[in-house]
């Protein structure tokens, strides 16, 4: 059922995709690779596609970047980095085969050079760069997603992995990208595993994010400082986004060359669950974010890409007033931004949005956010007549935000659903309308009353 697909937010062709890899800004164009299974809309046999933009709007499909090298027991390339090296591209990733190079215990870390355009890459002879024995008398498991940074004349590298039924960033040092030194475990936490974890500074402020493979698996974002031993001290931990595996899992980041640091991630299909109906294509990636640290808060602030305005259509705005009853019965699409401004200091109770809505509501998505228990709620209980996706709800915690006004941007797509509350909280989830008529938007508010300061829509044009 491709009328689910999304039209502006990134999709393979065909096939598999999951983690955004490598992305990095190179003479004007962000390059973006991604986790790829050319031969199927399921995971396996993972290669790296490639795409490149000049706005991070309009995306061009370019030829697939890495391949498995079967013939040295390589059969999946697995997520990493891309960085300039003496003004030469280069790739670092994750290397899995099978039998003793098993994803678990068996992981290699590889590099690859690129032509001068990225378009072309050369697997290094001198591979595998890292091997699990740098580690010495240490086990880490689950071994992967190199990240991969320059700082006082060296090159630092960061990987997910597991260290004694805990998830750590693990951390090494090299002059070359050839030979490393193994620096430690630079911070760990309860999960299982970590994977995707990226070490940036903001600021005066250093950031750690990273995906936990575990049931709860909400991608985390630490803020806190390195000390002189590469021990990543945390003062504040957040969620980067409430979605995960429903709409938000794989985070990575790299920093553009107007100064910017841009977060991109994938939006999973877990939420097909088990139903048939869809079939061809897995996978898009989130809208890319801006990241920048509120120094009032010490938290971070995630603001969706202004470059997303290019894509505005027909327009429809409502002004200051009392919700009553159901209203804006007018904007309908399947493809549209939304703004709501909301005064908080008149407003009690719940205000409510029903995306992806039916004539008669047979399908919805209920999005409601709850002034008295600080809480926001995806309601997915109608989101579908297929009856085989996931309908549990997605929910966030509204408790730390403040203000007088509360900023409400939603971005839907066909399936896609992202939040974004006074730009520190971030929500995203998988939907699956079945009806050509689920387009319709209306808003509501329950037990209590809510001031509306200003609604605008947007219809989104595609960026294909």
């Amino acid at each position: 059922m491709n009328t689910n697909k999304p039209t502006y937010h990134f999709t393979a062709k065909s096939g598999w995709i999951n983690d955004p890899n490598g992305p990095i800004h190179v003479n004007g164009e962000y390059h973006v690779f991604y986790q790829h299974n050319p031969f199927g809309d399921e995971w396996g046999t993972i290669h790296w596609g490639h795409s490149k933009s000049k706005d991070l709007v309009h995306w061009e499909h370019l030829p697939l970047a890495l391949y498995p090298s079967l013939e040295q027991g390589e059969e999946h390339c697995f997520s990493g980095c891309t960085v300039m090296a003496g003004g030469k591209p280069a790739i670092l990733y994750t290397s899995i085969g099978g039998g003793e190079r098993n994803s678990k215990t068996g992981a290699q870390q590889w590099l690859a050079f690129g032509s001068d355009d990225l378009i072309h890459w050369e697997k290094s002879p001198a591979n595998p760069i890292l091997k699990s024995e740098i580690h010495g008398d240490m086990v880490i498991e689950e071994w992967r997603d190199p990240y991969v940074w320059e700082m006082d004349g060296s090159w630092f590298m960061v990987c997910g992995g597991t260290h004694n039924n805990r998830g750590c960033a693990v951390l090494y040092r090299s002059n070359d990208l050839l030979s490393w030194e193994f620096l430690g475990i630079t911070a760990d936490g309860p999960e299982r595993v970590w994977e995707c974890p990226n070490l940036f500074q903001l600021g005066s402020k250093w950031v750690l994010t990273y995906s936990p493979d575990e049931e709860d698996n909400r991608v985390r974002y630490k803020i806190g400082v390195l000390t002189k031993e590469y021990r990543f001290i945390e003062e504040y931990t957040g969620i980067l986004d409430y979605g995960g595996r429903e709409g938000f899992y794989a985070a990575t980041t790299c920093k553009d060359e107007n100064g910017r640091r841009i977060l991109f991630s994938w939006m999973p299909d877990s939420a097909r669950g088990s139903s048939k109906e869809i079939s061809g294509w897995s996978g898009a990636h989130n809208v890319p974010r801006l990241l920048s640290l509120n120094e009032e808060t010490q938290r971070l602030h995630i603001e969706p890409i202004p470059e997303l305005q290019s894509l505005h259509g027909e327009h429809w705005s409502l002004g200051s007033g009392w919700i009553e009853g159901d209203m804006v019965k007018g904007i309908k699409g399947k493809a549209l931004e939304l703004s709501v401004i909301i005064d908080r200091q008149q407003s009690s109770g719940i205000f409510g949005m029903s995306l992806f809505g039916s004539p008669g509501s047979e399908e919805e998505t209920l999005l409601e956010i709850d002034f008295k228990s600080l809480k926001v709620v995806l309601d997915r209980s109608r989101s579908s007549k297929d009856l085989d996706v996931h309908r549990h709800e997605v929910t966030a915690d509204l408790s730390q935000v403040n203000g007088d006004d509360l900023l409400l941007r939603v971005f839907i797509d066909h399936s896609t659903i992202e939040v974004f509350i006074q730009n520190e909280i971030a929500m995203s989830a998988r939907v699956y309308p079945t009806r050509h008529d689920s387009e319709h938007v209306r808003i509501y508010a329950n037990d209590g009353n809510m001031y509306l300061k200003s609604l605008d829509a947007w219809h989104m044009k595609s960026s294909c």
